[in-house]
């Protein structure tokens, strides 16, 4: 029997990830399941250029030989996940197909009929982004790196349209929360699937969005906010823009973008694999409440293989993560390996050192920083 092979492509700041599963079809025949998770990168900053999208999607349609993607998960609905199929399909004649597609949740088209709070939260946010944007289109001050990165991420017009092609990718997608129904619906017959977030009600993600927040930009490495008196406008810029914009970063601009981003996160589908008796955990890019949630409900165990979470920001690997999922032994004394997908520079505060310098310690690191943009890691798991 060959190896389950894990692929992460260097997608700069973002997540695609091709898993090539030995399995049996329905004669009881051998044969390769393929599973495609995300494939997207910022729209903004450094992680965002889109030229690695050809080598990456020429690589998948090579491995695919023509056929359809056996399940394509689509974790959330954020555009470093989602925007890469899409891009693929209008800008370079390459159509990834999918014979099955599993979206998160909140995707579903009447979600937010069915889910009023979760809706009302929702609709906040989406407000909070409009205000942002209209204020940086009309002011002459510069928009923060950071906050062009979470507006950029954020897009609600742009998503809807990846996440309306990505519904298209074959004819009855399914929406994916801990408790959905997933038997008969994916391609494993010799592989384990579980399911361990999110909740189907996302409202429980949402913080506190308020005009006096008050904080630092991630990482506490900028901060948001600054007294008027301290500082002075750039050269180029007026005084009254400069001030109007101290005083809106001052009233939790970015605190409030970072809540609504945390939200849109914690929303992602986590999904364990395990194949003849090794454990792969893809968690997109949860943060902390949705680990506290797996871990209040019992969830978490020791894996083999971790996709680091949020591109391996503190809040994506909270303490939870490497005691559970990676505790400082390893049960069965099998090799344990990790992958993050970062870019420095795409978002403030991420990646973080102490974060990635931990799960090292704990498993073989692979980052993608190494790689050639478009280029990937290939990790194999051999059969006993």
């Amino acid at each position: 029997m060959q190896a389950l092979r894990v692929r992460i492509y260097n997608v700069l700041f973002g997540d695609a990830i091709l898993v090539s599963i030995p399995e049996i079809d329905g004669n009881g025949e051998e044969t390769v399941v393929h599973l495609l998770i995300d494939v997207g990168n910022a729209l903004a900053g450094a992680g965002g250029d889109d030229s690695v999208f050809r080598k990456v999607l020429e690589n998948i349609r090579d491995e695919l030989a023509g056929k359809p993607v056996d399940l394509y998960l689509m974790t959330h609905e954020h555009m470093d996940h989602i925007q890469g199929l899409l891009y693929g399909a209008k800008k370079l004649d390459i159509t990834v197909r999918a014979a099955r597609v599993w979206m998160t949740a909140s995707s579903a088209e009447d979600y937010y009929r069915r889910f009023p709070e979760a809706r009302k939260k929702r609709s906040l946010a989406l407000a909070l982004i409009r205000s942002v944007t209209k204020f940086f289109r009309k002011s002459a001050a510069p928009v923060p790196p950071g906050v062009a990165a979470l507006l950029a991420i954020n897009n609600p017009r742009a998503s809807k349209d990846c996440v309306d092609h990505i519904r298209k990718l074959a004819d009855h997608p399914l929406y994916i929360h801990r408790e959905a129904p997933v038997g008969g619906s994916h391609p494993f017959r010799r592989t384990q699937v579980r399911i361990l977030a999110p909740e189907e009600d996302t409202s429980i993600y949402y913080g506190r969005l308020g005009p006096d927040m008050f904080g630092a930009m991630a990482g506490n490495a900028v901060p948001t906010a600054f007294p008027a008196q301290t500082v002075t406008p750039p050269a180029g810029v007026s005084a009254g823009d400069f001030f109007d914009l101290v005083r809106f970063r001052s009233n939790g601009m970015a605190g409030n973008l970072r809540t609504i981003d945390k939200a849109a996160n914690n929303s992602s589908v986590v999904i364990e694999l395990e194949w003849e008796g090794w454990r792969l955990l893809f968690p997109g890019d949860a943060e902390e409440k949705s680990w506290e949630i797996m871990d209040r409900r019992g969830l978490l165990r020791p894996v083999h293989f971790l996709k680091v979470s949020h591109h391996g920001s503190r809040n994506g690997t909270p303490p939870v993560v490497t005691d559970k999922v990676l505790p400082e032994t390893a049960p069965d004394g099998r090799q344990r390996r990790a992958v993050v997908s970062t870019r420095v520079g795409a978002y403030e505060g991420v990646p973080d050192t102490e974060t990635l310098a931990t799960i090292a310690a704990r498993a073989q690191l692979f980052d993608t920083r190494t790689l050639e943009p478009g280029a990937w890691f290939d990790l194999e798991f051999a059969a006993p």
